[in-house]
């Protein structure tokens, strides 16, 4: 999957204008190239505000056409949904995950016919899901009412510690266990990404998983898992 920044690279080099004045005309900073970190969604705001051309969905995954198609014909209805490219998920170890990000935003992707009922859209991060490769999108569907619970599905599960991503099972009245898909194990034979066991009322946040998309650099095809 290419990054937005080489997406906008790749554009810019479309339109022929240099990379100052691009920083210019969006009110990005100078450094912004240089700048290693990820592209927050209120830069990619910014960047379609002055090229509304751009597809929303090329420049954040690299997926489609970079040119929203000029097509005067009536269009069939889309299915938006927001993506919080500030909101992630982890699948590794590292419990103390980022939960400082909130859900907000302005940009919105179509989910088209494989997502029907997504809520959202976020990325995934590290290793211990084996379905879901590092740096993937996910399509997601908040649970309000969690008696809708499906045991044994992928989750986006949220406390106030740490946003992860599992396959969970419910322990016992007051806990659910969260497992990875990834049975790597120590050469002892411990598993290298053991269950983490959450009390179901710090619970905050819960997503079904629907699917995820993740672009192949060599052969440009996209999965959908």
């Amino acid at each position: 999957m290419s990054t937005s920044k080489e997406n906008i690279l790749q554009f810019i080099s479309f339109k022929g204008v240099t990379k100052s004045g691009f920083c210019k005309k969006t009110n990005l900073s100078n450094g912004f190239f240089t700048n290693s970190g990820a592209v927050g969604s209120d830069k990619i705001h910014n960047i379609l505000n002055v090229y509304p051309e751009i597809s929303a969905e090329w420049l954040i995954t690299g997926e489609g056409e970079m040119l929203k198609a000029d097509n005067s014909k009536p269009s069939e209805e889309k299915n938006l949904i927001p993506y919080y490219e500030d909101v992630s998920t982890i699948g590794g170890n590292n419990v103390v995950a980022e939960t400082e990000a909130v859900y907000n935003t302005a940009i919105q992707i179509d989910a088209g016919d494989w997502f029907k009922g997504a809520t959202a859209a976020i990325r995934h991060y590290e290793n211990s899901m084996a379905e879901y490769p590092s740096g993937c999108i996910l399509a997601i569907k908040e649970l309000n009412n969690k008696s809708e619970i499906i045991w044994g599905r992928n989750y986006v599960v949220e406390t106030i510690e740490m946003r992860i991503t599992k396959k969970i099972a419910e322990l016992d009245n007051d806990y659910i266990n969260c497992y990875s898909t990834n049975l790597e194990t120590h050469p002892d034979g411990a598993l290298i990404h053991q269950p983490i066991r959450v009390k179901k009322t710090d619970i905050r946040y819960l997503a079904r998983v629907l699917g995820s998309v993740n672009k192949e650099e060599s052969t440009g095809k996209v999965q959908l898992l």
